[in-house]
C-alpha cells in the first residue's frame, strides 16, 4: 500500500517537471531562435515478488512468468527539438536567418565560445557586429574571408582609405585626317595619398608627319593651379612623341612615366597608350580606366546568403570585408543551453567550422529572423495531459491513504 502512495508521489513529481517544460516552451513562443524541448517518462525500478519459472523438461508442468510491481514513474529524458523554426521578414538589414542547419558563433569578452540560432544582430560603436540578445560579439573570417578556420570578432570598416591613382589607360582614335598643329585634349579626375583631386589634362598635337603626334600633360589642382608633367625619357622633359604604323596602331606602346607628380600626388603614374589608334575618322579619345579612389565612410551594409557582410561608402565603393560562420555538430541535440545559448558538451561532438551553404549548414537569408519552433498547439496538449496526470497521481495518494486509514480503523 506505501508502494502505491510512493508511486503517487513520483507521478506528481515527474508531471509537475513535464508542466515546468512546457510552461518554458509556451512562454518562449516568440522567442527568436528557441529550441523546444520534449519530457518522456520511464518506469521505475520494479519489485519482484516471485521469480518466473521455467517449464518442466517433460512438459507436465508449464512455466510462470515473473511477478513484479513498479515503483512508479521517473523522467525518462529531457531532450531537445532542434528542428527550424519559421523564418519571418523583418526588413532589417542587420537580421539574419539559417535556412537549415548550422549554428551562428558568439564570443565574450575572454574568447569563450557559444552558439546560438538567433541572428538578431547590430553593430556597436566601434563598427563590431554583436548578438542583440546577448551582447556577445559575433565570430566569423575578416582577413581571410575564405578560410573557415578564422575566429576573428566580425568589425565592419567604417570607412575606407584614400588609394592614390597610380595608373591611367588612354584609349580611342586620333583622327589621321587633321592639319598639323591641331590639338585634341582629354581629362580626368585622379587622386592623391592625402585624399585630395586633381585633375590630369592630356593634349595631344599633330605633328607633320602623318603619323605623328606630340603628347603634354599638366596637373589641375583644386585652386586651378598648374603643373606640367615631365615624362622619363623624352627631351624636351614635358612633351613625348607618339607613332602609329600605317594600319591604324600604336607603333611602340611603351608606358610613359612621370618624373615629377609623385611630389604632388604622392606617387607616380604610369599612363597606358597602347588602346590609342590613328585612322582617318573623328578623334574620340578618352581615359578607359583610372585607379584610385577618395575616402569612403559607411553608409549601408547588407547580408548574401553566403555570409559575406558589403559595406558600401561614399566614395561610391562597395567591399565586402567581413564573412560570418557557422558551426555544425554531430549531436545538435546534445548542446547544453545556458543563458539564451548553446554551448558544446561531452555529447555533442566537436564544433565543424564551415561557411553558410556548405559543410552541412544551411545559407542566410538576410533581413529574416528564425522563430521559436514551439508548437502552441502542441504544447496545450500536453498541457492537459500533464495536469491529468498530475491529478490522476494526487488521486493515487489520497486513494491510498483512505485504504490506510480503513487499515487503521480495524482495531478501535
Amino acid at each position: 500500500m506505501l508502494r502505491s502512495m510512493y508511486a503517487g508521489v513520483s507521478g506528481l513529481n515527474t508531471h509537475q517537471q513535464m508542466m515546468d517544460v512546457t510552461g518554458n516552451n509556451i512562454s518562449n513562443v516568440n522567442t527568436i531562435g528557441f529550441k523546444s524541448s520534449r519530457v518522456t517518462f520511464k518506469e521505475m525500478l520494479s519489485q519482484t515478488l516471485k521469480g518466473a519459472s521455467r517449464p518442466s523438461d517433460n512438459g507436465d508442468r508449464a512455466g510462470t512468468n515473473p511477478q513484479q510491481i513498479g515503483l512508479g514513474v521517473g523522467i525518462g529524458s529531457i531532450d531537445s527539438d532542434m528542428s527550424s523554426g519559421n523564418l519571418q521578414s523583418t526588413g532589417k538589414n542587420s537580421d539574419v536567418a539559417i535556412q537549415g542547419d548550422g549554428f551562428f558563433v558568439l564570443q565574450d569578452e575572454n574568447g569563450n565560445k557559444s552558439y546560438s540560432r538567433a541572428g538578431n544582430f547590430g553593430f556597436d560603436a566601434k563598427g563590431n557586429l554583436f548578438s542583440l540578445s546577448t551582447g556577445l560579439q559575433v565570430v566569423g573570417a575578416v582577413n581571410e574571408l575564405d578560410n573557415n578556420q578564422e575566429n576573428n570578432p566580425i568589425n565592419l570598416k567604417s570607412t575606407i582609405n584614400a588609394k592614390s591613382t597610380d595608373e591611367v589607360s588612354l584609349g580611342g582614335n586620333l583622327n589621321k585626317s587633321i592639319t598639323s598643329g591641331e590639338e585634341r585634349t582629354v581629362s580626368t579626375d585622379i587622386i592623391a595619398q592625402d585624399n585630395s583631386s586633381y585633375t590630369l589634362e592630356m593634349t595631344y598635337t599633330k605633328d607633320t608627319a602623318d603619323d605623328e603626334w606630340t603628347g603634354k600633360g599638366k596637373i589641375i589642382a583644386e585652386d586651378k593651379t598648374e603643373t606640367e608633367l615631365e615624362f622619363s625619357g623624352s627631351t624636351p622633359v614635358n612633351e613625348f612623341d607618339i607613332s602609329f604604323l600605317p594600319n591604324g596602331d600604336i607603333q611602340s606602346g611603351e608606358f610613359q612615366y612621370t618624373d615629377n607628380i609623385a611630389s604632388i600626388i604622392g606617387n607616380d603614374i604610369e599612363i597606358d597608350l597602347n588602346n590609342l589608334t590613328q585612322i582617318s575618322a573623328n578623334s574620340d579619345i578618352n581615359f578607359s580606366d583610372v585607379t584610385g579612389y577618395k575616402k569612403g565612410d559607411l553608409e549601408s551594409f547588407s547580408f548574401d546568403e553566403n555570409g559575406y557582410i558589403t559595406g558600401s561608402y561614399s566614395n561610391g565603393l562597395s567591399e565586402a570585408s567581413a564573412r560570418i560562420k557557422l558551426v555544425n555538430f554531430s549531436n545538435p541535440a546534445g548542446l547544453n543551453r545556458k543563458d539564451g545559448v548553446f554551448t558544446e558538451s561531452v555529447n555533442s561532438g566537436e564544433p565543424q567550422n564551415t561557411f553558410p551553404g556548405s559543410g552541412g549548414t544551411g545559407n542566410l537569408a538576410p533581413s529574416t529572423l528564425e522563430m521559436s519552433n514551439a508548437n502552441l498547439s502542441q504544447e496545450f496538449t500536453n498541457m492537459i495531459t500533464a495536469q491529468r496526470g498530475f491529478q490522476a497521481s494526487s488521486k493515487l495518494i489520497t486513494t491510498s491513504d483512505e485504504m490506510l486509514q480503513e487499515l487503521v480503523n480495524l482495531k478501535r
